[in-house]
């Protein structure tokens, strides 16, 4: 299964995704292309990693 999901700045796509995953049961992949080009959006990346699955 493969599934896309697409939303606005700060929308919750990351907790929807986060979400999702758990419930499927499935292997999970993330592909992430933000990029942090200052401290704020390096701190959510950081948050982001430590919340996805291993």
């Amino acid at each position: 299964m493969r599934e896309l999901i697409l939303g606005g700045a700060r929308s919750g796509k990351s907790r929807y995704a986060a979400e999702r995953a758990r419930r499927s049961g499935l292997d999970v992949r993330c592909i992430v292309t933000a990029e942090a080009f200052d401290a704020e959006m390096q701190e959510r990346i950081t948050r982001h990693r430590a919340e996805r699955p291993a």
